[in-house]
């Protein structure tokens, strides 16, 4: 998680997975809100898959992730 939340040039993944997270993994709901096609936020949530490690059909692993990045938004020195 920390690769992912490092690279500012991934900032796009941690905000489709946040919003996916947010919405309960409503891929419909997500990607209407991110205005991109499902196919396309699959995409991204594979490629958060393969950068974390994690599966996000795994529910411990989709805890992990949510509160990696809600925790990461109260770190000093994180963008919010």
């Amino acid at each position: 998680m920390r690769d992912l939340l490092a690279d500012p040039e991934q900032q796009i993944l941690v905000s489709s997975l946040e919003e996916f997270l947010d919405r309960a993994g409503d891929v419909s709901r997500t990607a209407a809100a991110l205005h991109v096609h499902r196919t396309t936020l699959y995409h991204r949530l594979k490629r958060v898959e393969v950068i974390t490690g994690l599966d996000l059909d795994n529910g411990l692993d989709r805890l992990t992730l949510h509160l990696a990045l809600k925790l990461s938004r109260l770190s000093p020195g994180r963008p919010s």
